[in-house]
């Protein structure tokens, strides 16, 4: 059951959500004024985190740690908002046909056709921790930093091989925990697995294409992680401030030797890198923790069985909240980019580099323009002179 038809009034079954604002109630409207809001800022958000991206890359800053792990939370945020645009277009009716769509309605119940849009959510899905966890990485790195800062194995550590090692072991972690159901996906011929109880089994014999499938038994496995979500948003909104804390009072201990100590070793050059974590630790606790924490109390409720009607009203507000949650998210993933200016010089003298290097590159093509034409003018006027 989709969110929609669990917290909206009955009054509004059939209705598209975004259709107006007039079926339903207060929750539907708020759930509808959210979703749109998250839309526009979801396209501000790949759109900054694209440019983001073409900074990190530069050769200043891409051989460092810190900022090896976040191309990996950049390249998270531009993968999934992008990726989750098919589902608000299919969702909006802006599409209204599936890529690959096959006809399968025939297909034995007791195994279940991966489409397109299952191998998008798996995708959609992982780009939230994926982008979180490596963000506690980044803190875990510079909080070892300080603790040890003589140690060889945390200067291996905080070396870009071993953040990019870290980056790919991240990613294929959740992309695999979000894909686990489809671990027994076989291609199979779709005559050969029709259920002969079908009413058009005969027309659906004479189909020739092949079909993904997987045992519905597997989709165990979803139910099972749905009831862990809000403890894998809730654990690290904990880890990632209790790190935080632990680096900003090793810090107050070793204030004067901070600088001497830690700049050379994460390679970044920026004074305020510590800055940078403490304020994407707050962005992220706010986003995950509290949609952890919504997500749990709506868990227990929905539980308890014949819970009480004047539960109604909580149950829609907690349905709404997931929208607000989501576009806590999306600034989330926009901020990233501002915080890095703002935080870090290395970071700033990389754009501003950028920059007047565009401007002086257009200065030299106007040079060259002006040269041109002097020259040719030159050469004209000493021929008409001969």
């Amino acid at each position: 059951m989709s969110d929609d038809e669990e917290f909206y009034s009955e009054d509004c079954a059939g209705e598209n959500l975004f259709t107006s604002l007039s079926c339903g109630d207060i929750y539907r409207a708020l759930g509808i004024i959210l979703s749109d809001t998250n839309v526009f800022m979801q396209f501000f958000t790949v759109f900054i985190n694209i440019l983001h991206l073409i900074v990190l890359f530069q050769k200043e800053l891409r051989t460092g740690a810190i900022y090896i792990l976040m191309i990996g939370i950049c390249l998270a945020d531009i993968i999934g908002y992008l990726l989750d645009f098919f589902n608000v277009a299919y969702e909006r009716t802006w599409i209204s046909t599936i890529p690959f769509y096959t006809n399968v309605y025939c297909l034995r119940y007791d195994l279940v056709r991966v489409s397109f849009v299952d191998f998008v959510s798996i995708f959609v899905q992982m780009a939230r921790p994926v982008a979180v966890w490596l963000a506690m990485m980044m803190a875990l790195i510079r909080t070892l930093s300080v603790f040890f800062p003589m140690s060889i194995w945390i200067q291996k550590l905080a070396k870009a091989k071993t953040a990019i090692f870290m980056s790919v072991v991240v990613f294929t972690f959740w992309i695999l925990w979000y894909s686990s159901q489809y671990f027994t996906m076989t291609l199979r011929w779709y005559p050969d697995v029709l259920s002969k109880a079908c009413t058009d089994y005969e027309e659906h014999r004479n189909l020739t294409h092949y079909v993904l499938v997987v045992p519905k038994a597997s989709f165990s496995l979803v139910f099972k992680r749905e009831k862990l979500e809000p403890f894998i948003r809730f654990i690290p909104a904990i880890l990632y401030p209790i790190l935080t804390i632990t680096l900003l009072v090793q810090l107050r201990i070793i204030k004067k030797k901070r600088e001497s100590m830690n700049k050379n070793l994460l390679n970044d050059r920026s004074d305020n890198t510590t800055k940078l974590i403490l304020f994407m630790t707050l962005f992220f606790m706010i986003s995950e923790g509290l949609e952890g924490i919504g997500d749990y109390i709506l868990q227990k409720i929905l539980a308890t069985p014949n819970y009480q009607d004047s539960m109604v009203d909580v149950i829609s507000a907690l349905g709404v909240a997931q929208y607000f949650y989501t576009n806590l998210r999306t600034l989330n993933g926009i901020s990233h980019a501002f915080i890095c200016f703002a935080m870090s010089s290395q970071y700033r003298d990389t754009v501003k580099r950028m920059l007047c290097s565009s401007k002086k590159q257009r200065r030299g093509q106007n040079i060259l323009v002006i040269s041109t034409v002097s020259v040719s003018s030159s050469h004209n006027s000493s021929r008409s002179r001969t």
